[in-house]
């Protein structure tokens, strides 16, 4: 499998690994997970090869998504110099409250949010501390007052609560067509268009998804001339990049962010 952990897990679009002492440490279906990379090789503590394959999308043919889209020569250029940068198949829950504490916030805040919900309800281990399940969210959903959530925190107690009662199908959003996916999401309190095209793309296998922020938005229009309104600029994105858009957006995301 072709993997940088660095590109893969400094990119962006996933908020709560840390690199420490020469390795990623981070939290993954609840367990503390230790990664480290020497050249092409991987080890992993916390997490089995099976998981570890399933995790950063080892069934995505990277060589064969480079020969599909190098025509473009921005991409072509990304990907020789962020070889190895995976996306990562998050877990839908996660990623979705994940994302709507992202709404209109810079990363540094993102981070601090989450870590603050994680340490407020999430189970600890060796001083760090699980994405809470919607269950450990309601049972004391008065305390998220005090993570720093502004507006965000109504509607992300009600997505918890939603979530707890499964009224929100991930194996449903996932089976769904694209377009289908994106109108059932925005249904959903706290999500928007960029929101729902986040959790489509990193977690409900919808890798034609383009999540438009502001600097993709720059990207683009510079890049390509593509301006014009959110579901404009992602509709000539997908229809430009196609099947692998989801791809394309995070090799943008992560150059222009560099």
């Amino acid at each position: 499998m072709i993997l940088d952990l660095d590109h893969t897990l400094g990119c962006g679009q996933v908020f709560r690994w840390r690199k420490e002492d020469g390795g990623w440490r981070g939290v993954v279906d609840g367990r503390m997970v230790t990664l480290r990379q020497d050249g092409r090789r991987i080890t992993a503590r916390g997490m089995d090869e099976e998981r570890l394959s399933k995790y950063f999308r080892q069934d995505d043919d990277l060589e064969a998504i480079y020969r599909e889209l190098e025509w473009d020569e921005h991409l072509s250029s990304y990907f020789r110099r962020y070889r190895g940068l995976r996306l990562i198949r998050q877990d839908p829950w996660e990623c979705m409250a994940s994302y709507v504490l992202a709404t209109n916030a810079n990363i540094p805040r993102i981070q601090g949010m989450i870590e603050r919900v994680c340490r407020t309800f999430g189970t600890e281990m060796d001083g760090y501390y699980a994405f809470p399940t919607p269950g450990q969210l309601l049972d004391r959903c008065e305390r998220a007052e005090g993570c720093g959530l502004g507006y965000r925190s109504q509607r992300f107690i009600e997505l918890a609560r939603l979530a707890y009662r499964e009224e929100i199908d991930f194996s449903g959003l996932m089976s769904m067509d694209y377009d289908e996916c994106v109108r059932t999401l925005i249904e959903l309190p706290g999500i928007g268009p960029k929101v729902a095209d986040c959790v489509s793309v990193f977690s409900l296998e919808h890798l034609e998804a383009f999540p438009v922020d502001v600097r993709i938005r720059k990207a683009v229009a510079e890049l390509y001339g593509m301006e014009g309104s959110y579901r404009t600029v992602s509709r000539l994105s997908r229809e430009r990049f196609g099947r692998w858009a989801g791809y394309a957006q995070e090799y943008i995301y992560y150059a222009y962010g560099r």
